[in-house]
């Protein structure tokens, strides 16, 4: 039978338009002998065009998955052939469509194929945003582990039941546990701490959480127990974890070594008030002595001297020698200027190569100019950096109080007006301020 005689029973084609997936019935040779309505709807395009085509005309390979190209060549087989196309109409819209091909034999209707095609954009569609949000997911859990892994506290989780799930390298090195082998464990026999003072078992705190289903810290007091016999004082909290639904999954501890957390806090207080480089007091550490020394000052109604002192050269010594060589020649001086005044007073680097001077409690503004003079000489010895000889100039600015001023602010723009006039007189020498002084814009 030829495609232009091919023809199917009316009948057949009723049946085939009121079926909601589109439907093609092909020849052997794959031409189209008849799409259903829903095909045509789906295609955009008629069954008088539909005629004769290839079924293979509306499948984009090029942007979709390759789809077979042998069909099912036997009546008798019982599964059909099933993949997924991109189905392009011919308005261009592109459509994803999962094709059921199986055999047709029949003494009223030719040989060849029946399609049976179902728009699968939607199932597609959400396919994609499941991936999409597994794949963020995974991204997120990348991110936390990664962040737990680089913290400096230790992190254990657990399940609803008590279970172990989790350590991060601060457990593991903190509790004597690897993570292989403390996952699936009971949380109070890899975290097992008791009472400093009466060595009874401190209650698990990850239970506690759970029980609570608040945020719970354990006592100060609370010695952990590790596998080798050695104890260790730690600090740590425990909160639950929920999910979306507000159901109980879990606990979470969060702990640190105790000696190391004092430790910290000890050094970090000491960043605050000290400069990191030369060890000095900061400008904070340094204002609050002030405050402290005018007021014994004005009670035994005697001065404060504040030095204002620049190195003169150090750009040219830096340039020469390299930051690493200034660096060096910086703590070098912090030290001479240490030494060159008492125990109760004060050594500030102030910023870049400038310091500054608190004398406390000085009787005559020559107390101040003796320091100022002693400095000079000290600093007039030549410092040794990376095998080099390097000497040094100072230009040092002074002012007093109660003479130029009571408070840090003027003084300090006081003392660092005379320091510029010393450095405009030629360098490496020491003004006391006078009234007129400005420092040069």
């Amino acid at each position: 039978m030829t495609l232009a005689r091919a023809k199917l029973p009316k009948s057949y084609c009723d049946l085939l338009d009121a079926m909601a997936p589109g439907v093609l019935i092909t020849n052997c040779d794959g031409q189209i002998i008849h799409g259903n309505t829903a095909f045509q709807t789906l295609s955009g395009i008629s069954a008088s065009e539909l005629f004769g085509l290839h079924w293979s005309r509306f499948l984009d390979a090029e942007n979709g998955p390759q789809f077979p190209t042998a069909l099912p060549n036997s009546a008798d087989d019982e599964q059909p052939l099933v993949f997924d196309a991109c189905l392009m109409a011919c308005t261009g819209e592109r459509r994803w469509t999962r094709h059921s091909v199986v055999k047709l034999d029949s003494n009223q209707i030719p040989s060849g194929h029946v399609h049976t095609i179902e728009d699968i954009s939607a199932i597609k569609g959400a396919e994609q945003t499941a991936t999409t949000a597994h794949e963020a997911l995974l991204r997120e859990c990348e991110r936390a582990r990664v962040t737990l892994e680089c913290i400096g506290d230790a992190v254990i989780s657990t399940d609803a039941g008590g279970l172990v799930t989790y350590l991060n390298a601060v457990a593991e090195d903190l509790t004597g546990w690897s993570r292989e082998a403390a996952l699936g464990q009971p949380f109070n026999r890899v975290f097992r701490v008791v009472d400093s003072d009466t060595g009874e078992p401190a209650r698990n705190p990850a239970e506690w959480a759970m029980e609570s289903l608040e945020i719970v810290e354990i006592p100060a007091n609370s010695l952990l127990l590790r596998p080798d016999g050695s104890e260790l004082a730690i600090e740590d909290s425990a909160a639950p974890i929920l999910d979306a639904d507000g159901h109980l999954t879990g606990a979470v501890v969060i702990f640190r070594d105790h000696k190391m957390s004092r430790e910290n806090t000890t050094r970090m207080a000491h960043l605050a008030r000290h400069d990191s480089l030369t060890g000095l007091p900061n400008r904070l550490a340094f204002a609050e002595y002030f405050e402290q020394s005018i007021k014994l000052a004005r009670r035994h109604q005697r001065k404060v001297g504040l030095l204002f002192i620049d190195l003169d050269n150090f750009k040219q010594v830096n340039d020469r020698l390299g930051h690493k060589a200034g660096d060096r020649l910086l703590r070098d001086v912090s030290r001479k200027l240490t030494s060159c005044v008492r125990s109760t007073d004060l050594v500030c680097r102030h910023g870049g190569d400038e310091f500054v001077v608190l004398l406390s409690e000085i009787n005559h503004p020559e107390d101040a100019g003796g320091v100022a003079a002693k400095i000079w000489k000290a600093a007039a010895r030549p410092f040794h950096i990376q095998g080099h000889s390097v000497e040094l100039e100072l230009s040092i600015g002074i002012s007093l109080y109660p003479d130029d001023g009571d408070d840090l602010e003027l003084l300090m723009q006081r003392a660092d007006a005379a320091m510029y006039c010393a450095k405009h007189e030629g360098g490496n020498e020491y003004c006391f301020y006078q009234d007129g002084m400005l420092r040069p814009v």
